[in-house]
């Protein structure tokens, strides 16, 4: 199995495992809450990640401005499935917000000029 394809199964199951876990949370307490209970959550896989790394950050600033522009999206898409969990059913929101991929796709073709066939 090609190594990709063992990280997508594995971000399949564990996202599918975070959509459920939000749902349970989200009928408990507020969206805003949620994402911060999230941000907790990462902290001790930052660290690990940070000491495998053996403590070097790389010093791209390109890079760097990419890595922080995905967590500033990151929370905003949080807040706004922790806040579509709160008021909606996990069996509508998971499937619907799953549909994020097609926005990647498009920007990746239009912006990255990638094409679909390889």
């Amino acid at each position: 199995m090609p190594k990709w394809l063992t990280y997508a199964l594995l971000c399949i199951f564990w996202w599918g495992i975070f959509g459920f876990l939000a749902k349970l949370g989200a009928d408990c307490i507020s969206a805003r809450h949620m994402q911060i209970l999230f941000t907790v959550g990462l902290i001790p896989l930052v660290i690990l990640a940070f000491l495998r790394s053996k403590m070097k950050v790389d010093s791209d600033r390109l890079g760097a401005t990419y890595g922080i522009l995905n967590g500033v999206f990151a929370g905003l898409g949080g807040l706004a499935y922790f806040a579509a969990m709160e008021s909606g059913q996990a069996s509508i929101v998971g499937p619907v917000t799953s549909l994020f991929p097609l926005l990647t796709v498009v920007l990746a073709v239009l912006l990255l000029k990638e094409r679909m066939n390889r």
